[in-house]
Order: C-alpha cells, then sequence, then structure tokens
C-alpha cells in the first residue's frame, strides 16, 4: 500500500516513467534526520502530552476532544517532517543480468562413445532438436540429417531447442549475456528484449570449436570482473570441464561464491577414459622393386585399449576396379594395443607382384566406443618397378668376395653386370660375357649403370678423370657406388683423390690391423638399430625373423678399421668389441653424397654365408643391397621431389617445405612456387628459395595453417617432366586440448558447489530454470530528489491542521 501511494506521488510529482524492463522505487529521504532517540522522544512525548491535557478539557465530547488531538498530533508530526526536510528520493532499478559461458574450444568437436547406448540415443536426439531442419525441395521442412554428436553440438541443442526456449525464458526476467570461452571470455550475443533473441540464435548456431586452448578459471574471472558493477544472478556454464591452462575453474568458483553469484554447470562429454587408436609416422620406400621385401612401418598409439587384441591390414586400392574406393587386403597381422602414452612400432611385409603406382593403405580394425576413427589408416603411394638393374663390379684380384658375388649377380635376372677386372689378361673380356676390358672411360657410358661395386681396386689403373666420373656419377646423376674394403688399395690408395669424398668414414684415422701385425680373432658382426630396420639385412619375412638369421650366419675373419665416421653417415653394422671414436667400430655404413649413396663394407667375406645354405641368405643380401643403392637413382627419375617436416603439426606451428631436385643439372633458375591447398577449400601460394650454399634444394616455410588435410603440389617449371611432385600433411588442434579429453565431471560438480548452484547431465538440464535464483531488481540509477518539506503543498497542509483545530476549538469555546 505505501508502495503505491509512493509511485502516485511520484507520478504526481511528474517523475518520468520507466523504461522496458526498468522499475522504479521511490522513498522518502531525510536530508537533516533527527537522531532516533530524539525523535522517538518528542514524538512520543507529545502524543501523550497531547492525548493528556486533551483528557482533561471539558466542554465537549470525548470523541470531539481525540479528534482535536489528533489534528494537533498531524500537525506536530507534519511539523517534525518539515524540520527533518523531507525529499522523495525515486531510484530506478532494471533486470539482473545472467550470463551463459559456452565452452568453444577445440575440444568441442570431440563426438564422445557412451558404454550406455540409452543415454548415446538420448545425447543423440537433443542434437538433433538444437540443429537447423533441412528444407526440401518442394519448400518442406525436413528432419536434420543424424550424425555423431558433438560436444559442442550438445551445447547449441541445449540453448535452441524448443525454438530457443531456455533464451527466451531467461530474457523475461534478466539481461542474458552470452560468451564464448576458450583461450578467454569473449561476448557473443546481448539478449535484452524479445527481438534480439534471433540474432542470439543465429551466433550460437554459428558457433565452431577452435579455441586453442581452456581457461575457464580465467574466463569466468574476466566475466565477473566485466560486470561488478552488477553481478549476474547466476553463472550458467556449459563445458566439459578441462582447463588447459590458468587459474582452475574451482578457484575461480570461489571468488563467485564471494560475489554471491552461484554456478550451474552442465557436463558436455563422457567422463570415461578416452578410448582411441591412431595410426602416425607409416614409413615405406616411395620406389620398390617386384618381389622385394617392403616394409611397411607404422606408429601405433592408443588410449583405454591397454593389451586389448588389435588387427592391423595392408590394404590396395584395386586398379582393376573403376571405383576407386574398392580395396583388397594384402597383410595382416594381431598385435596387443600398446599402453597408455606409449606408442609403439608395426611393422607389415609385402611382395609386390605388379608394377606401376600402387596405392597402399595402413588400417587397424575400428574398436568399440573409440572417440575417433579418422586416424585409423594412412595411405601412401608406392611406385613399383619391374626392370634390370644395371651394375658394374670392379676389382684389382679374383679374390673369393669378387668371384662368388660376380657368380650370383650374373645369375639373377634383375641385373644386368658388367665386371672389370683390372690385373686380368687382355683376352678375358672376350672369354667371359659379364667382362669388360676398362673401367668405362666417359661419362655417358658409365651413366648408364645404376650401382658400381668397387672392390680392392688399384687406383693407378683408373684415370683422375674416370674417378672424377664416378664421383659425379654419385652426386649428381644419383647412382650408388659400395666401396668394399681389401687389404691392399681399398680405401687407403684412394686418399687424396675424388674418390676420397664418397667415402663415409675420416682416412686419417684409419688402417688395415693385419697390415700393423695384429691378429684378428673371427667376429660377428653386430646391427645397429638403424641396420635392424634396413631393408639391406632383410633375410626373413620380419625383423624377428631376420635377427635369428643373422645371428646363426658364419663368422668373419678380417675388417679394415675406420674408427672416424663422417658426420652424416649412418652405420647398419659395427664390431661387436673394437672401439672406435665415436663409440664400436663401424663396418657397414653409408651416407647421401648429392643426388646419390656411397656404401662402405669393412669386411670381404660375405662369401662365407653359402655355408650349408648356399645363395639364399648370400643372394639376398647382395640384391638387396644393389637395390637399396640403385632407389636414388630411380627416385631421381621423377626430377624432383616435395616434403614436409612432418606429417602432423600443432595449429600456430609453423610448417616446413622443402623441395629437391635430385639431378642438380635440372634446378631451374629462381624460386619455386608450391600450391597448398585445405580439404574443400581454395588454395593458397607459397614461395621456395633456393638454401644458402645448395645448387638444387628450395625451402619455405608456411606460418601457420587451420585445423584439417592439406595437399600440396609443386607448380612445375618448365625445366619439369613427369609427374607432378606432392605430399600431404595434417593440421590438428594443440596437444593440451586433447592430452585429456574426458570429461571433468568432478571440477565441475566442485565448481558448482563451491559457488552454491549446481551441476547437471545434459539430459537432466530440463531442470536448469526452475532451479536458478529467483531474479530480484537490480539499482541502476537515482534520480534528483524532489523537495518535499518546503513545498506548497506541505505547507498548506500544516496551515490547514492548525487552523481547522483553533476553528473547532472556537466553535466548543475551548481556551
Amino acid at each position: 500500500m505505501i508502495d503505491w501511494l509512493l509511485e502516485k506521488l511520484a507520478d504526481r510529482l511528474g517523475v518520468a516513467p520507466p523504461s522496458a524492463g526498468e522499475a522504479l522505487a521511490p522513498r522518502i529521504r531525510f536530508d537533516q534526520p533527527w537522531p532516533q532517540w530524539l525523535l522517538v522522544f518528542t514524538a512520543l512525548g507529545s502524543v501523550i502530552l497531547i492525548i493528556w491535557l486533551y483528557r482533561r478539557e471539558s466542554g465537549a465530547s470525548p470523541g470531539y476532544r481525540m479528534a482535536l488531538a489528533g489534528l494537533r498530533i498531524g500537525a506536530i508530526l507534519l511539523a517534525m517532517f518539515m524540520l527533518s526536510e523531507a525529499v522523495l528520493s525515486v531510484e530506478r532499478t532494471g533486470l539482473p543480468y545472467l550470463t551463459i559461458l559456452v565452452d568453444d574450444s577445440a575440444s568441442g568437436r570431440i563426438a564422445d562413445q557412451y558404454a550406455d547406448p540409452q543415454i548415446k540415443a538420448g545425447l543423440d536426439a537433443l542434437a538433433a532438436k538444437g540443429r537447423p531442419p533441412i528444407s526440401s525441395a518442394a519448400g518442406a521442412a525436413k528432419p536434420p540429417a543424424a550424425g555423431p554428436t558433438t560436444r559442442l553440438e550438445l551445447a547449441q541443442a541445449l540453448l535452441l531447442e524448443d525454438r530457443a526456449r531456455l533464451i527466451r525464458e531467461l530474457e523475461r526476467q534478466h539481461k542474458v549475456r552470452i560468451y564464448r570461452v576458450s583461450s578467454a571470455a569473449r561476448l557473443l550475443a546481448k539478449v535484452d528484449a524479445v527481438d534480439d533473441v534471433p540474432r542470439a540464435v543465429e551466433l550460437v548456431r554459428g558457433l565452431e570449436p577452435s579455441g586453442a586452448e581452456s581457461r575457464l578459471g580465467d574466463a569466468l574471472k574476466q566475466v565477473l570482473t566485466e560486470l561488478r558493477g552488477a553481478p549476474p544472478s547466476a553463472v550458467v556454464l556449459l563445458s566439459d570441464g578441462r582447463t588447459t591452462d590458468g587459474e582452475s575453474l574451482v578457484k575461480a568458483a570461489e571468488g563467485a561464491a564471494r560475489k554471491g553469484v552461484p554456478i550451474y554447470a552442465v557436463g558436455l562429454g563422457s567422463a570415461e577414459p578416452a578410448r582411441d587408436v591412431e595410426l602416425t609416422e607409416l614409413l615405406v620406400d616411395d620406389v620398390v622393386f617386384v618381389d622385394d621385401a617392403v616394409r611397411f612401418q607404422v606408429k601405433l598409439a592408443a588410449r583405454g585399449f591397454a593389451a586389448d587384441p588389435l588387427r592391423l591390414r595392408l590394404l590396395e586400392r584395386d586398379p582393376t576396379s573403376a571405383d576407386p574406393a574398392v580395396e583388397r587386403e594384402l597383410e595382416s597381422i594381431e598385435v596387443q594395443a600398446p599402453a597408455d602414452g606409449a606408442p609403439r612400432k608395426v611393422e607389415l611385409v609385402h611382395r609386390p607382384r605388379a608394377t606401376g603406382p600402387r596405392s597402399y593403405i595402413v588400417q587397424v580394425d575400428a574398436l568399440p566406443r573409440e572417440i575417433q576413427t579418422a586416424n585409423n589408416r594412412i595411405e601412401r603411394t608406392v611406385i613399383v618397378r619391374k626392370e634390370k638393374l644395371k651394375v658394374l663390379l670392379v676389382d684389382g684380384e679374383p679374390r673369393y668376395e669378387y668371384r662368388y658375388v660376380k657368380n650370383y649377380l650374373e645369375r639373377d635376372e634383375t641385373i644386368d653386370l658388367g665386371v672389370v677386372l683390372l690385373s686380368s689378361d687382355p683376352e678375358y673380356s672376350d672369354q667371359d660375357r659379364s667382362a669388360l676390358p676398362t673401367f668405362p672411360a666417359s661419362k655417358e657410358d658409365l651413366y648408364a649403370y645404376d650401382v658400381v661395386i668397387l672392390g680392392d681396386a688399384d687406383t693407378g689403373y683408373l684415370s683422375q678423370t674416370q674417378m672424377a666420373n664416378l664421383a659425379s656419377f654419385v652426386t649428381e646423376k644419383g647412382g650408388g657406388v659400395l666401396f668394399i674394403a681389401g687389404e691392399l688399395f681399398n680405401p687407403l690408395s684412394y686418399k687424396g683423390t675424388p674418390l676420397e669424398l664418397l667415402l663415409p668414414f675420416e682416412l686419417s684415422d684409419a688402417r688395415n690391423p693385419t697390415a700393423a701385425g695384429l691378429s684378428v680373432p673371427s667376429f660377428r658382426p653386430e646391427l645397429t638399430l638403424e641396420g635392424r630396420a634396413s631393408p639391406i639385412f632383410r633375410f626373413g619375412d620380419d625383423e624377428a625373423s631376420s635377427m635369428r638369421i643373422w645371428l646363426g650366419l658364419p663368422e668373419m675373419y678380417w675388417y679394415f678399421e675406420a674408427p672416424r665416421k663422417k658426420p652424416a653417415a649412418l652405420v647398419l653394422a659395427e664390431h661387436p668389441t673394437a672401439m672406435g671414436s665415436d663409440g664400436k667400430l663401424p663396418l657397414v655404413l653409408y651416407q647421401f653424397v648429392g643426388a646419390g649413396k656411397s656404401m662402405f663394407h669393412a669386411f670381404d667375406d660375405t662369401w662365407r654365408w653359402r655355408f650349408r645354405t648356399g645363395d639364399q641368405y648370400f643372394g639376398r643380401f647382395w640384391v638387396q643391397t644393389v637395390r637399396f643403392l640403385a632407389r636414388s637413382r630411380l627416385a631421381g627419375q621423377r626430377q624432383a621431389e616435395l616434403q614436409t617436416d612432418r606429417r602432423r603439426y600443432e595449429r600456430g606451428k609453423p610448417i616446413e617445405f622443402r623441395a629437391r631436385f635430385p639431378n642438380p643439372a635440372l634446378t631451374p633458375p629462381g624460386d619455386l612456387t608450391v600450391e597448398v591447398a585445405r580439404s574443400g577449400q581454395g588454395a593458397r601460394r607459397l614461395t621456395l628459395k633456393l638454401v644458402p650454399g645448395s645448387r638444387n634444394v628450395f625451402e619455405g616455410v608456411l606460418p601457420q595453417a587451420a585445423e584439417g588435410d592439406y595437399e600440396a603440389r609443386l607448380l612445375p617449371p618448365p625445366v619439369l617432366e613427369g609427374p607432378i611432385p606432392t605430399t600431404s600433411f595434417r593440421v590438428e588442434a594443440p596437444v593440451g586440448e586433447f592430452e585429456h579429453i574426458e570429461m571433468n565431471q568432478a571440477e565441475l560438480m566442485r565448481a558448482a558447489e563451491t559457488s552454491g548452484g549446481k551441476y547437471y547431465s545434459p539430459l537432466a538440464a530440463e531442470s536448469l530454470l526452475g532451479d536458478l535464483p529467483k531474479p530480484s531488481k537490480v539499482p541502476l540509477d537515482t534520480d534528483p530528489p524532489i523537495t518535499l518539506w518546503n513545498s506548497w503543498p506541505v505547507f498548506t497542509l500544516f496551515l490547514a491542521l492548525v487552523t481547522l483545530e483553533w476553528v473547532l476549538r472556537k466553535r466548543r469555546q475551548m481556551v
């Protein structure tokens, strides 16, 4: 009643009416208030005194006297009202704020798999309500397309279902602020009136899970700071509760509790540990030969499947089918899933029978409730060749190694062998079908070969031009050369010649131990990690069987000491006990030199491996060695290569491109251009520049790229012929967003409890509206006070009370 009277008084005094969503709160204020004790004493004393005096009056009825007492009391109270300088103060109030925080970090694109099918069905149905309907060709609306439900889609559905009922209901009694939160809180939409709802719906529906990190605690603090003048009545948080950096959500919730702001958290995602199997880093040669044991080595990582059986398959796109999606299985193995965070390498071996470019896929079968299956397969294109490799075998004397290597390579149908025996009679070339009278004198004749095997050859039989040609055969033409150590010439006599550049070790510390009078006990070389992985030593179908065969081969009885390898050389086999400058003494090592490869064998008795096994392992070793050395030259027939430094990148990380021309003579002048295209989007171009000090290598950096799968191709310069070099890579969200992807339900529940709010699952969030605190108006502004104590109406009322009492007393002739 009093509020209504004050509102009527404000209206009569010309106070401006409230705006939409506002209200007026008028009240009486005293600018010169009396002390409370004095006010009570004066008022109560005056009332008692006046009543006592009028009770003693005579000449009038008691009712008449009480009426006069009332007029006197009213006049005195009105006088006190005026002496206190009473004014009318009008305070304007508005709707309280309510904030909705939507987690749009990259983990929002995760489509969780739930153990309970009923939960999954319920969440899928909820997400479908939030998706916009699809218009048919006839104009009728059809239900939205079903698909895996992501966490962000759940948040959108909670806000947008039933024509955005939640937002509309909140708008009636609140000023709604919707924020997107990941690395920071960013205002997405303001809903102050019903007309603002459609725009808010559009903005919420357009949200993408793109945040690089989740700083939920920092974002909550930021929102409360921005609204510190009028703290929200509540915060509705739609998130998986994962904070990857910054202050914890619970710590920020403590600050919210001090401000009286409860948090109502809706957990998105599954709280169960994430289950996922992933294949990465597929390693396979770009060029292989028919019937080669081609190794497909892949890194297998798993989460939530430790020790579970996994089936890996090697597939090939069927070249006989018109449908490129048709695949046929070539090989399969069963392995145990590695422990979480401990990826392991897995290998499949296949011997191709057909030639040409072949598309191979390594795939691991999908397991129940995997978080994603797009990372279960990797595809690579491999060129399979069936052509004879031209090999030139050069040696000084017909030692055992020369004889057995020559005899086997002559018989192998994939090898076209030519031999030069420097100490032979002139008639030898007429008597042996493989023999050549001399070492090739011209570059053209030498460049016709793919591999040169140089045994214990005396450089006195070779001119400086021939040795220089052999060096350029490797560095420029991309050929392969193998040096087999000998007790007389190779490699000590090559010091100071063009051949020294090709050796993968330093000659300065090298020596022949037997020439120094040292005895050499028998030994079996030890394979290094690189050696066990190399196709050269692949004697069986897999690494384990190959190692068993290797350990059963006969021992050796001589080696050449080359203790210091060159920095770029890789050691495949080493002495079991003898030491070099970098560890055990290297016995088999190789390096890339320019466009080709050079290899060194520090022993010359692989022929002993024929004992009781014939050519079974000896022959396989030599054919695989020749093919390994020839691979650079065959790959060089593509004329150019394009690579990235990695196959997978985190968003925001630079992507390094490298283009190489195996044959430096084909290097084009000027810069190169690479076209980089994201799947389903347009392409952009990147310039590669020649690396200083290099003749054939170009590099460039793409500073960053958005998430997705990319294909890059080298725009061919005029000198380039044949297939266009391409490469592919993938850009992903930073690892922090996917290191722990299960919902942090405990964090959300503690934050809600700490702040005085409540936690909900998405399927139980229907009760959220009813649980929110009852909204109360918040002060916005105060109008200038309206003076009452010295206004004419109050003064007139005072005079009227005094005059009326005097008149009534006179009528009864009361003094």
